[in-house]
Parts: structure tokens; sequence; C-alpha cells
């Protein structure tokens, strides 16, 4: 207990001295290891090297390639036009469109600081023709997405289910399906709702885009997910496999169509080697990390203290640790967070008679909030840069949207069948 006590103090300290969380990890199980003297030093290593070496954990790359050359092709400006086209006659059409857009790009990367840029990048110079404040722009992409970390495909899933074996990645996908629907339409309520203060303006009139037009351009956009959840669904391929043949898809396309060239998917490689060697710099540094805190039983001891403060009601256990994740997301960065909270996550399920892919999905999504809310979230200050706004006008603005997904979470912690019955009925 002493030692896990220690375990935290090291690492909260780091992260107030403004270390990153990576670095945090690898400080405090540094200090667990130079003072206790309880394992060899080159453990540090030896747990980081063997945390990455998960073979499911190659899909990164492929779907952050995917989205990398998506991006590059044009797709995702098809995907713009479609969701325009669906929902873009509305009053508050723009807004619902960058909504829209998120929610089907967030079936393409799996990654929400991707889906960000990209859809910022397409949508803010559009919001801000029809007369949308910067500010509520920037938050309403910054919100949207995190909608790319629960549609599947979804990089926190991979790593979950990597890490916490109990929960399958396919399961995971099926059930990502209708929580992503469901925050995406709580967005767009609040959209609804903010634009009736605003003053929208009417830009001049644009082309007219044909529904066939416009669907086959989305066409290729929309097969890239399909192959992944087909594929994985199916049991045809594994997740890897899955993510490397939509990367390849894209490539193909976009070099048959000649929208790229070599170099083009040249610089997209590169773009993923930096993004995925981030990720991976995090996930080695959280094995010594997570080593240390199953060793010193912390999920044990975490799962028994929860259930003392339930009064070991499932309901109540899973509304508590549902405001404790959502208020860590807020504060840690969320990859991170996934996976030193899975085997706590796990062990508190199968103490409290919880269903696994349940408990699975409500931290995910819960966790995913903090990627649009201050301090730390990664798409709030993304979106700044492409919006040109101060974060404090944009925290301000994200309020409503964190609501809103705030309540949609909760209800799927009380209600897991609104997470459950579409695994049950492709069960």
């Amino acid at each position: 207990m002493t030692e896990l006590i220690w375990l935290g103090v090291a690492f909260i300290g780091a992260l107030m001295l403004s270390l990153d969380i990576a670095l945090a990890m690898l400080f405090a199980t540094t200090v667990i290891l130079v003072t206790g003297g309880l394992v060899p030093l080159h453990l540090i290593a030896e747990k980081a090297v063997a945390q990455v070496e998960l073979f499911p954990l190659l899909a990164i790359p492929g779907f952050i390639l995917m989205g990398e050359l998506m991006n590059t092709v044009g797709l995702t400006k098809a995907l713009g036009d479609l969701a325009r086209l669906i929902v873009g006659r509305w009053r508050s059409g723009m807004g619902a469109t960058a909504i829209v857009a998120c929610m089907f790009f967030g079936g393409m990367t799996g990654s929400g600081l991707a889906e960000t840029v990209a859809i910022g990048t397409l949508m803010i110079p559009l919001l801000a023709r029809h007369g949308y404040p910067r500010a509520f722009s920037g938050a309403l992409i910054a919100a949207g997405g995190s909608l790319g970390p629960i549609i599947p495909p979804s990089i926190p899933m991979v790593i979950y289910a990597s890490i916490a074996p109990s929960v399958s990645i396919s399961a995971l996908f099926i059930g990502g399906i209708v929580p992503g629907l469901l925050i995406g339409l709580s967005f767009l309520v609040v959209v609804v709702w903010r634009v009736r203060s605003i003053q929208l303006v009417e830009p001049e009139e644009e082309d007219d885009q044909s529904l066939l037009g416009v669907l086959l351009r989305a066409l290729p956009a929309l097969a890239a997910p399909t192959i992944v959840l087909y594929g994985v669904l199916g049991g045809i391929v594994t997740v890897t496999e899955a993510s490397v043949l939509a990367a390849a898809f894209v490539t193909l396309y976009g070099l048959v169509t000649r929208r790229i060239g070599l170099g083009a998917v040249f610089e997209a490689a590169k773009g993923t080697a930096t993004a995925t060697g981030t990720f991976g710099f995090i996930i080695a540094a959280a094995g010594p990390f997570s080593f240390f805190l199953a060793l010193f039983d912390a999920p044990g001891l975490i799962s028994t203290l929860l259930a003392d403060l339930s009064g070991g009601n499932p309901l109540a256990l899973m509304l508590i640790l549902t405001v404790v994740l959502i208020g860590l997301g807020c504060m840690v960065e969320a990859t991170s967070l996934v996976i030193i909270l899975a085997p706590i996550l796990t062990a508190t399920a199968a103490g409290a008679g919880i269903d696994q892919l349940h408990m699975a999905l409500v931290a995910i999504c819960a966790l995913m909030l903090g990627l649009f809310t201050p301090p730390v979230g990664t798409n709030l200050f993304a979106i700044t840069g492409i919006a040109a706004v101060p974060i404090e006008k944009v925290s301000k603005e994200v309020i409503p949207f964190a609501l809103a997904a705030a309540v949609i979470v909760l209800l799927m912690a009380a209600f897991p069948q609104i997470v459950l019955f579409v695994p049950d009925l492709l069960d």
C-alpha cells in the first residue's frame, strides 16, 4: 500500500510540474524502482517493449494512414458535401453539416485529433461565410471530433481490447455505433438551440450539386470504413489486417484517379510515423506503470473502494465511476487513461457483476469528453489555431456540448441496453 501511494504521489507530482503524461509515468516508475529495490531496474525497458508488442496495436498506423490519405485525396471534402446534402437545408444546416461530417469521418480514422484538424480546416471557412461566430464554430468541431474515437473504427477501443482481452475488438466496434450516434445527435440538438441566437447570413448561391454526383464522390470515402467493419465483424480479417486493407484501398484510389502521387503518399507515411510514434511512446511508458499498479494490487483496492462507496449497488457504482471518469478525462490525456484504467475497470466490472462490454464502452465514451474540454483537451487546442480565436472563448462555447455528451454517457451507464442491444442482436 505504501509503494502504491508513493507511485501515485510521484505521478501526480510530475504532472503538476507540467511533465508530459508519458514522462510522468516513466518518472513515477523510476522512482519506485530506484527507491524500492523490488525488481531489477531493466524492468522498465522490458515492460515498455512488451506493451508495444501487442499485435492489435499495429492497426493504429493503418487507421492513421487511411485518415491522412483521405484528407490528401479530397475524400474529406466529399464527406462534407454529402453531409451538407443531408442536413444543409435546415436553418442551422451548416452547423449540422459540420457535426454530420464529423460523424462520417469518425468512421474513418479512429482519432479525435485527426478528425478535428481535417473537418475544422474544411468547415471553419464555410461556417464563417454563413455568419457562425468562430468561437462557436471551433467549439462544435472540437466536440464533433470526439466522435472519432467512439464511432468505429476506434484507436482507444483497439488499445482497450489489447490490454483487457476479456472484451473483443469486434464487440467494441459493434457497441460503439449507437453511443456515437446518440452523442452526435445530442450535439445536433445543441447546434439547433444555439443557432437561434445567431444572426446567420446567406452567402452567394453556390453551384447546385446533384444527389447522384455527391454520392458517387462520397462512395470511395464510405467504402474505406465498410472494408474495416465488414472485414472485422464478419470474421474475415483481423482489425490489423482490415486497417491495412483500408489504407491500401485509399492509396490505390488516389493513385489510380491521379489525385495524389507517390510524393503525397510518402508525406502521408511520414505524418503517420510521427503520430504513431506519439501513440507508441505513451503506450510504452504505460507498460511499466501499469505493471506496478498490478503488482501493488491497485485494481483490487480501487474495486473494493468503489464497491464500498456504492453500497454494492451496480447502478450506483456505474454512475459514480462514470462521473469519476469524466473528471479524469478532463485532466489527463485520454489514451494514457485507457491504458492505465483498462485493468482496473475490468477488475471492477468482474467484482460487481457488471457486463465487461458495458463497462468498456461507457468508460471510453466518458474519457473522450476530455478531448474537447479544458484544461488538456487536445481537440480544443488544435481547433483554436485553425479558427484563430482565443481558447477562453472556445472553452465557453464548448460547455453545452460537454453537458449534452455527459447526459448521454450517464444514460448509457444507467441503462446498459442502450449500448448492448446491437451487440446482443448480432451475437
